[in-house]
């Protein structure tokens, strides 16, 4: 069988590299090892960056999405290319994949705007050739009442819809489209999960919310995004407000490393990297790649780490839903910054599995 893939890859963000990873062993186990004849499959993953999968993944092949910079004129042959590489893919493909959380929104805290009719335009290409398509763990958040004509014309007609959140499933129910409730599919990587500590919301919390926690560390690591802190107010609060939580921090003789979790290089305001650098001194340390983000979570699950303790030495302050989640499956202790309902809900879900 062969699946393509349509998603926000190679964008610099961790976690939609791992979801990709988590996604196509549960494609495989719906449509290959768990089917009662194992089918044998294939996947292309549309990317940003084919050159540079942040995973090695066996049976998958990236090709760059169409368009790239489209208003370049210099892209002009390189998207003639990436157009009839586009049509190949859906021929070749028996079920098309779309799944993402940065994917189907018309507005959202940072520069680059995905527009919905490019993802009409990608839909309607499939269903001109007849194929299945599977709209898979979305997080969808439309805001403009002039757009939800586009997002039935997106969703119509469609193989199987699956979300990550009610949200979502509410706003398709409002168009007339029946979709189901899925977990987040980086979940499926371990069915245990860590203590939350404590949840604030990021739009009011203050230092003394976290007075009376006993942490019993000696690293506390920030995994915060810029636009979602204070947002009330300006960005110079928001920036103050964490330089006086690191502050905070270091006064209780903790060590404060931060965790970027976006190294987006075209849309800088989604660049955590960037916005945490900000916040960097001599005695703090901040995770400079994708790798070493990815290898800090891991690190944390590894037998050594589980039977010396290291955990218990550690803490995180998470504010993204990527973070959020690592953490609980990779049994790390966090206090959550949560910022909307997707990340209200999914806390919830993770609270449950306790």
């Amino acid at each position: 069988m062969n699946i393509s893939i349509f998603a926000s890859i190679w964008c610099q963000n961790l976690w939609d590299e791992l979801i990709l990873k988590n996604e196509i062993e549960l494609l495989r186990q719906e449509f290959g090892t768990g089917t009662s004849v194992p089918v044998p499959m294939s996947f292309q993953v549309a990317s940003y960056d084919s050159q540079h999968p942040a995973f090695k993944i066996a049976d998958t092949e990236y090709f760059e999405y169409f368009p790239i910079e489209s208003k370049n004129p210099k892209n002009i042959s390189r998207n003639i290319k990436n157009f009839f590489k586009f049509l190949w893919v859906v021929i070749w493909s028996d079920i098309v994949v779309i799944w993402g959380g940065g994917i189907i929104y018309d507005s959202e805290v940072q520069s680059v705007w995905n527009p919905l009719r490019q993802w009409l335009f990608r839909v309607r290409v499939a269903r001109f050739f007849r194929k299945k398509i599977y709209f898979y763990a979305l997080w969808i958040d439309i805001k403009q009442e002039e757009n939800l004509k586009i997002l039935k014309n997106i969703f119509k007609k469609s193989y199987k819809i699956t979300v990550r959140d009610i949200k979502s499933y509410e706003q398709l129910k409002q168009v007339g489209i029946q979709s189901e409730l899925l977990d987040d599919p980086v979940m499926s990587e371990n069915n245990e999960r860590g203590e939350i500590l404590k949840t604030l919301s990021s739009r009011n919390f203050s230092l003394w919310d976290f007075e009376g926690i006993d942490f019993q560390s000696k690293e506390v690591w920030l995994a915060l995004r810029s636009g979602y802190i204070w947002k009330s107010l300006s960005s110079k609060i928001e920036r103050l407000l964490i330089s006086e939580l690191c502050l905070y921090i270091e006064k209780k003789w903790w060590n404060v490393v931060f965790l970027p979790h976006s190294f987006h290089t075209s849309d800088i305001q989604a660049n955590d990297y960037v916005f945490l650098s900000e916040f960097v001194r001599e005695w703090r340390e901040i995770k400079s790649s994708l790798r070493e983000v990815y290898e800090w979570y891991n690190a944390n699950q590894s037998p050594d780490s589980q039977e010396s303790g290291l955990n218990d030495s550690k803490i995180l302050i998470s504010m993204r839903l990527h973070s959020i989640i690592l953490a609980s499956i990779y049994n790390i202790p966090q206090i959550v910054l949560s910022y909307s309902q997707k990340t209200d809900e999914v806390i919830k879900k993770l609270n449950t599995h306790n």
